[in-house]
């Protein structure tokens, strides 16, 4: 077992639906350390060097505009394998395959169109997750 970092994002839909506590509630009751929180409106500069692998891919332009439709909540968590406790309790990508109990088994839904709303971001790797957070924490 081993101390990592890893990199949460609460996304629009998170945010305007009033989930912030809720997921912040989460994490800390799993005792991992917030270090670092920040509320921002995030650029397309930001973005792009985040969903750098992405930016081909047909659905980027719905995603890009899915993330600047409100404030998002960026954190840096540490604990040991809080990468892999977060991806568990954040649950599926697909909102409606994500279990009860988790946070998009819980607070998100699949729409009609557009990107998928998912309420929230971790990241998948120690390597992925030191990339991220030198991107939202400069």
């Amino acid at each position: 077992m081993s101390e990592e970092r890893t990199l949460i994002l609460i996304k629009p839909d998170g945010v305007s639906q009033g989930h912030v506590g809720d997921i912040i509630t989460r994490i800390e009751n799993k005792r991992y350390t917030i270090e670092q929180l920040k509320v921002i409106n995030v650029t397309e500069d930001e973005l792009r060097n985040h969903y750098i692998d992405k930016i081909d891919k047909p659905y980027f332009p719905d995603m890009m505009k899915y993330m600047q439709e409100g404030p998002i909540v960026a954190m840096v968590i540490s604990g040991t394998n809080v990468i892999k406790a977060m991806r568990q309790m954040a649950g599926a990508t697909m909102p409606d395959e994500a279990l009860p109990g988790t946070i998009r088994g819980d607070f998100g839904r699949s729409w009609n169109a557009g990107a998928t709303k998912n309420v929230v971001h971790s990241s998948d790797s120690v390597e992925s997750a030191e990339r991220e957070i030198a991107i939202w924490f400069k």
